[in-house]
């Protein structure tokens, strides 16, 4: 475990005097928690280094649940989140804190993640960068969401069609059909499975599914990037 190994830092906060308290998430690791001792001592440039959004490769000691960070380097320039997409940025960040097992490595997870903040960082629509990752998070944490049929006919999705969306189970014809006023289009749900641009309207739509999806899924403790973004509006 002490080789150099590609991760971020997704949180960070102060640990007694000199140290940061670290939850790195690593490609071949996973989330897992570190101490980088003296980290912020006059001497040490680590500080500045251990910042979200960064490409690090580090090394880790310890056979405790936390780990003693050992080494780091940079593994490329930081992503320039700015504006709105910092905020982004912290939101990717809170979902894997709260959504992945610590130690449970995800490499397809990890490369969408990068990925995701790169399409940020090239000026991308937000909408659209979350939601596919979103939609991409869900799939390996093993929900994998339907999106390309019915639930309850197997019938494929009609773009012109309605649908109301049942967590765990997939879309169903809206009561109503391609009239009602509710649900969400069959084009958002195949853009949605295709990984391709999403309207205005589209995006509005998805935002408000995958909202509820990730809801389920956290629980009662509502995100706190949410609350601080929405609080800057």
């Amino acid at each position: 475990m002490n080789e150099l190994r590609p991760a971020f830092v997704i949180h960070r906060r102060d640990y007694r005097n000199t140290s940061l308290l670290l939850e790195l998430y690593l490609a071949d690791q996973g989330r897992l928690p570190a101490i980088a001792r003296g980290a912020k001592s006059g001497r040490s440039t680590r500080a500045m280094l251990l910042q979200p959004f960064s490409p690090l490769r580090v090394s880790l000691s310890g056979r405790g649940e936390v780990k003693s960070l050992t080494q780091v380097e940079p593994d490329g320039r930081p992503y320039r989140l700015q504006g709105e997409r910092i905020y982004c940025g912290i939101y990717l960040n809170e979902l894997l804190t709260r959504l992945l097992q610590r130690g449970d490595p995800n490499p397809t997870l990890y490369v969408n993640y990068q990925y995701t903040l790169d399409r940020l960082a090239s000026g991308e629509s937000p909408d659209q960068c979350l939601r596919d990752f979103e939609v991409c998070l869900i799939k390996e944490l093993g929900y994998g969401m339907l999106l390309d049929r019915t639930a309850d006919t197997d019938q494929p999705i009609e773009s012109e069609q309605t649908y109301d969306y049942h967590i765990e189970h997939g879309p169903v014809l809206a009561q109503g059909g391609a009239e009602s006023d509710a649900g969400i289009h069959g084009r958002t749900l195949i853009c949605l499975h295709r990984g391709e641009r999403l309207d205005e309207q589209g995006k509005a739509e998805a935002k408000q599914l995958m909202r509820r999806v990730i809801s389920y899924y956290l629980g009662d403790r509502p995100l706190k990037s949410r609350e601080l973004f929405q609080s800057l509006k």
